[in-house]
C-alpha cells in the first residue's frame, strides 16, 4: 500500500490504516459534502518509527512521563524523513487537487475508538499549511504529538502500551472561512439535556476551531431534527474570528462591530446544518457530533464522530427486571466494571460505538439505568434490510459481512466455558483457613476477575437474541399477515431446549416423589414453610433427601436474588422444598409428548420454508436456527454465571470473619456493606487504624440498605412518585407477554417467603421473576410484573405453560391488592378491575 492514500481508497475507512479521524472522514466522503483530502497511513508512521523503537523503549522504561515525552518528541523531530517523502506528498497533493489550497493537517490515532478512549484533544492539528515541505513538517509534528505528556498519561491510565499506539495523519483542504462567514459543531441529538428529538448547533465567525476549543463564547441553536422548528436561539457576543493567513497558518482578527452581536448564521443555514447532522447520523447509523463550515454559500462537513456521552436520566425502566431489589455495595462494585466491559465489547461486535459513561448505577441501594443511553442505542436493528424480498436479497452480502460473528460466537463461548468452570472449581476448593486478610481479599478479586473474563461476551448473547427475534419476526411479517406471523414465530421457537427447562423437569420429578412417598406430602403440608426443618426431613425421609441432595449438587448455585449477599438454593434448601410443595399439589395433566411437539414445530418450519423463494430459503432457515441457538445460549450463560456466587460467598464469609477478628466489622456479613475501594485501601495498608475505619463505613451503608428494603424506589431517581391510585374502571396498561385472557383474584408476591401462601388459580403479581419462581407459574392462572418484556423469564415461562401474562405494568404491586379480582389480557397487555 502507498504511504499516502486518498479518501476514496478501498482501505481508507479502516481504523488500523487511517486512524479514527481519517477512517470517519473517508466514510463520510462517500455520501456527505466533505472537502477532499488524503491520509498519511499508520503504516507510514510505523516505517518512520521502526529504526527508533529500541531507543524509545529504553527512554520510556528509564524516564518519568514528562522526561520521556520531551526526549521522544525531540527524537521524532530531529529524525529526517527518507528522501522520497517530499515527492510522495507533492504527488498526492497534485493527484487530489490540493496543490493550490491551504490544508489542515490533523492527527488521527489508531486507538481513537477504544471504549472510554476517545483521545479528544490529546493530539495536535495544524491549520493553513501550504506546500509539501510545510506539510511534511506538520506531519512530523503530528507524530510527535502522539508522545505529548498528557497523551502518554491518558494511555497509562487506560493501561495501553505506548509502542502499540500508532498515528495516521489527515491532510485535507481547508475550508477558508472568512470573518463574515461561520463554522462550528452540531450534534444530531442534544447531549447536554439528553433530548434525542433535538439537534444542538454551535456557531461562531471564522474557523470552527474557536468553537471546538471552547475558548470563546459561541451561538447556540436548538432545532427539531428536520430543521423546520427552532426551539431556542442564544446569540453570543463574538468580537473575534480565527481565519487562514495567505502565506500559511492562522490569525485572530476583529469581527465587524455590526456583526458581533448578530447570529453567526441565518435561519435557513441553521436548518441546513441541523439536516446535515441528521444525514450524518443516518449515514453512520448512530447519532453524530459533526464539525461544519459554510463558505461562499456552500456547507461542508469537516468531521463526524459518534455521540457516546449524554446527560443521564436515571430510571428503573431498564433495571427493574434485572435488579428488582436493593443491592449491597460490595456486590455491585465487584460486578459493575465487568458489566460495562461486556457492554462495550458487545457494542463493538454489533458495529456500534462504545458507550463512554455508565449504563447502570447505584442510587440509594437500588440500581438505576441510564434511560437516555438506552434510547440512544436502542432501535439500531437494520429493519430497512427486511422490508421486502428484494431488499433482503440486496442486503445479504452486507449481512454476511457485518454479522458473521453471530454464527461464531456460540462456538467460541462453549469453547471458553471449560476454562471458566475449571477456574470455578479451583477457586471454590482453594484452602482459606491459613490466609490473612490481604490474601483473602486477593482471593475475592481473583474470583471477580474470573467472572469478568467469562462475562465479556455474555451481553452480546442477550442483545443478539433480541436482534434475532426482531429479525425473524420481521422476516415472517414480509410474507404473512401480522396476526399470523406472531403465531408462527411462537411455534418456531416454542420447543427450544433450555437449561431452565431441564431444571424444571427435575423439580417436577421431585414433586412426583413427594406425592408417591407415603407421609411425605402430609409432612410438607404440616406447616407453611420447611425453613428450619431440613434436618428433620433428612431423618424421616432419607430416600427423598438423597434425591434432593443430588439435585442441589447439580443446581444448588441457582440464585434467589442477584445480590451475592443472599444465599443460593444449596444454602437455603427450604426454598426448594417450598417450591416442590406447590408442584406436588398439581395433578399431572395429559400432555403432548416432547417428540410430538418437535414434530409439529418441524412441520411449521417446513411450511414456512416452502413458501420462501429458493434463493432466500437458506437465509431464513439460518435465522430460525440462530434464534433457537441464542435462546438456549442466553439461558445457559445465566445459569453458568450464577456458579460464581458459591465461591464468592465462601470467600467473603472468610474475609468477613477475619475482619471481625480484627475488630473491623461487627458481623462477617457486614463485609457486603463496604465499597471495593475502601476494602482495597484498608487491607493494603493493613494497620489496625485502617482496618477499624471499615466498621463505621459498613454501619452507614447497612443503614441505607435496610432503609431501602423497607421502601419502594422512585421510578425516576430524584422524582418522588405520587401515591399510586388503586385500579378502578380504567385499565392498567403494560406490554403483552403471553397471549390469552383470564379472570381471577390477584396475589402479590414480594419474596420467596411468600411462595407457600400463594393460592392455586390466582394471578401472580411481582416486580419481576427468575427461575426460582417457576413453581408458582404451575399454580397461577396468569402473571403480572412491573418490569420486563417478551424475552423476560416471566413472559417466556408463561408462554411455555400457556397462561396469559402482562409485563411492565408500572406500580402494579401498589395498585393491586391481594384478593382483588381482575381481567388480564395478555394479548393486548391490559389489566382491568372487575
Amino acid at each position: 500500500m502507498s504511504r499516502i492514500i486518498d479518501f476514496a481508497h478501498d482501505d481508507a475507512t479502516r481504523l488500523d490504516v487511517s486512524g479514527g479521524k481519517g477512517a470517519s472522514l473517508a466514510k463520510s466522503a462517500r455520501e456527505l459534502p466533505v472537502p477532499p483530502g488524503v491520509i498519511v497511513t499508520a503504516e507510514a508512521y510505523e516505517q518512520f518509527l521502526a529504526p527508533l523503537r529500541r531507543q524509545i523503549t529504553q527512554i520510556v522504561r528509564d524516564s518519568s512521563t514528562e522526561q520521556a515525552s520531551a526526549a521522544v518528541q525531540e527524537l521524532v523531530m530531529t529524525t529526517d524523513f527518507d528522501p522520497g517523502w517530499i515527492g510522495d506528498i507533492e504527488a498526492a497533493l497534485q493527484r487530489s487537487g490540493l496543490s493550490d489550497y491551504a490544508v489542515a493537517v490533523r492527527s488521527s490515532g489508531t486507538m481513537e475508538d477504544l471504549p472510554g478512549a476517545a483521545f479528544a484533544g490529546q493530539h495536535d492539528t495544524f491549520l493553513g499549511e501550504r506546500g509539501a515541505e510545510s506539510i511534511a513538517l506538520a506531519v512530523r509534528r503530528c507524530y510527535a504529538s502522539l508522545w505529548n505528556a498528557h497523551a502518554m498519561k491518558y494511555r497509562d491510565r487506560l493501561g495501553l502500551d505506548h509502542l502499540q499506539a500508532s498515528m495516521a495523519v489527515v491532510v485535507q483542504r481547508m475550508v477558508e472561512v472568512s470573518a463574515r462567514e461561520a463554522a462550528g459543531v452540531a450534534f444530531s441529538i442534544d447531549p447536554v439535556r439528553g433530548d434525542l428529538t433535538t439537534v444542538l448547533v454551535n456557531a461562531a465567525y471564522g474557523l470552527g476551531e474557536t468553537v471546538v476549543g471552547g475558548e470563546a463564547e459561541v451561538d447556540e441553536y436548538l432545532l427539531s431534527r428536520d430543521g423546520t422548528e427552532e426551539r431556542e436561539v442564544r446569540v453570543a457576543h463574538k468580537p473575534q474570528a480565527l481565519v487562514v493567513v495567505a502565506d500559511g497558518g492562522t490569525e485572530e482578527v476583529a469581527v465587524d462591530a455590526a456583526l458581533a452581536d448578530r447570529a453567526a448564521i441565518e435561519r435557513t443555514d441553521r436548518a441546513a446544518v441541523a439536516q446535515l447532522a441528521v444525514r450524518a447520523e443516518e449515514h453512520f447509523g448512530f447519532p453524530q457530533d459533526i464539525e461544519w463550515a459554510i463558505t461562499g454559500g456552500e456547507l461542508f462537513l469537516l468531521q463526524s464522530r459518534p455521540v457516546t456521552r449524554v446527560a443521564a436520566r436515571w430510571t428503573r425502566d431498564e433495571s427493574a427486571e434485572r435488579y428488582p431489589n436493593p443491592v449491597t455495595p460490595l456486590t455491585w462494585d465487584l460486578v459493575e466494571a465487568g458489566f460495562h466491559q461486556s457492554l462495550n465489547h458487545s457494542f463493538r461486535l454489533m458495529g456500534l460505538p462504545p458507550f463512554g459513561d455508565k449504563w447502570f448505577a447505584m442510587r440509594d441501594s437500588y440500581i438505576y439505568g441510564n434511560q437516555t443511553a438506552v434510547e440512544l442505542y436502542s432501535g439500531r436493528f437494520p429493519v430497512a434490510m427486511f422490508r421486502d424480498a428484494d431488499a433482503i436479497r440486496e442486503a445479504l452480502p452486507e449481512i454476511a459481512r457485518r454479522y458473521a460473528w453471530v454464527q461464531d460466537l456460540p462456538v467460541q463461548w462453549m469453547r471458553d466455558l471449560d476454562t471458566y468452570l475449571l477456574g470455578i472449581g479451583r477457586l471454590h476448593h482453594e484452602p482459606l483457613d491459613d490466609k490473612d486478610v490481604e490474601q483473602l481479599w486477593d482471593h475475592v478479586l481473583q474470583i471477580s476477575d474470573l467472572g469478568t473474563d467469562y462475562f465479556l461476551p455474555n451481553i452480546a448473547i442477550s442483545l443478539t437474541q433480541s436482534t434475532l427475534y426482531k429479525g425473524l419476526l420481521t422476516l415472517l411479517q414480509v410474507g404473512l399477515p401480522a396476526d399470523q406471523a406472531q403465531g408462527v414465530f411462537d411455534q418456531l421457537l416454542a420447543q427450544t431446549d433450555t437449561k431452565t427447562g431441564q431444571v424444571n423437569d427435575e423439580l417436577w420429578e421431585l414433586s412426583r416423589t413427594i406425592r408417591t412417598t407415603p407421609g411425605l406430602l402430609e409432612w410438607v403440608d404440616a406447616v407453611p414453610s420447611a425453613e428450619g426443618r431440613i434436618d428433620e426431613l433428612r431423618a424421616e425421609f432419607p430416600g427423598f433427601m438423597k434425591d434432593l441432595d443430588g439435585f442441589l449438587a447439580r443446581h444448588g448455585h441457582r440464585e434467589l436474588d442477584f445480590d451475592a449477599y443472599h444465599p443460593t438454593w444449596v444454602e437455603a434448601p427450604h426454598i426448594v422444598v417450598n417450591q416442590l410443595r406447590v408442584l406436588a399439589h398439581r395433578e399431572a395433566e395429559a400432555q403432548t409428548s416432547p417428540n410430538q411437539l418437535r414434530a409439529q414445530q418441524a412441520e411449521t418450519e417446513r411450511r414456512v420454508l416452502d413458501a420462501v423463494p429458493d434463493d432466500l430459503r437458506y437465509f431464513l432457515q439460518e435465522v430460525i436456527r440462530l434464534a433457537r441457538t441464542y435462546t438456549a445460549l442466553d439461558d445457559l450463560e445465566h445459569y453458568q454465571t450464577t456458579r460464581l456466587t458459591l465461591p464468592m460467598r465462601r470467600a467473603l464469609r472468610a474475609l468477613g470473619a477475619r475482619l471481625v477478628e480484627h475488630g473491623a466489622l461487627e458481623s462477617r456479613d457486614d463485609v457486603y456493606f463496604l465499597h471495593v475501594e475502601d476494602v482495597e485501601s484498608a487491607v493494603r495498608d493493613g494497620s489496625p487504624q485502617a482496618l477499624s475505619a471499615l466498621r463505621p463505613q459498613a454501619e452507614r451503608q447497612k443503614a441505607v440498605y435496610i432503609a431501602a428494603t423497607r421502601s419502594d424506589p422512585d421510578w425516576v431517581h430524584g422524582q418522588r412518585d405520587t401515591a399510586a391510585e388503586a385500579l378502578s374502571d380504567s385499565d392498567l396498561q403494560g406490554t403483552a407477554g403471553s397471549p390469552g385472557q383470564t379472570e381471577a383474584e390477584v396475589y402479590v408476591v414480594h419474596t420467596p417467603d411468600d411462595f407457600p401462601h400463594f393460592p392455586a388459580g390466582a394471578i401472580l403479581v411481582a416486580r419481576t421473576t427468575n427461575p426460582a419462581w417457576t413453581a408458582l407459574f404451575y399454580q397461577a392462572s396468569g402473571v403480572i410484573t412491573e418490569s420486563g418484556g417478551a424475552l423476560s423469564h416471566g413472559a417466556v415461562t408463561a408462554r411455555e405453560l400457556g397462561i396469559p401474562a402482562v409485563m411492565s405494568v408500572r406500580d402494579a404491586m401498589k395498585k393491586l391488592e391481594n384478593g382483588q379480582r381482575v381481567r388480564l389480557d395478555g394479548t393486548q397487555g391490559t389489566v382491568t378491575g372487575l
